[in-house]
């Protein structure tokens, strides 16, 4: 039995919208577990979709590229998604991929 790298749990759900947190390792392997949690919590009628990710110690190319698919989902059901406390590193990554042109990032 496997055990994934990545945690996904709901922090707060009020009325300004949904705040999960991410920890752990988002990769190839762990994205395709947490992606369809994600996708179905975009599409939940929340206004906005906050998603922390100081927790993340890895997020490679595939992570991004969820995240990416996740903003477009969120903008299809009218969502809002903010990715905040976003690590350097992931930022520094984003950058590179030009992901950051769509996404709201919140750096801390």
């Amino acid at each position: 039995m496997t055990t994934a790298l990545i945690d996904l749990k709901t922090v707060t759900r009020d009325d300004r919208g949904l705040r999960i947190a991410l920890a752990g390792e988002l990769d190839f392997y762990t994205a395709r577990h947490v992606g369809p949690r994600l996708r179905e919590l975009a599409g939940s009628g929340h206004r906005n979709l906050i998603v922390d990710l100081r927790g993340l110690s890895f997020c490679d190319s595939a992570g991004i590229d969820l995240f990416v698919r996740l903003d477009r989902r969120c903008r299809e059901s009218g969502t809002r998604l903010m990715l905040c406390d976003v690590p350097p590193l992931v930022v520094k990554s984003m950058r590179v991929l030009t992901a950051d042109r769509d996404l709201r990032l919140v750096v801390s």
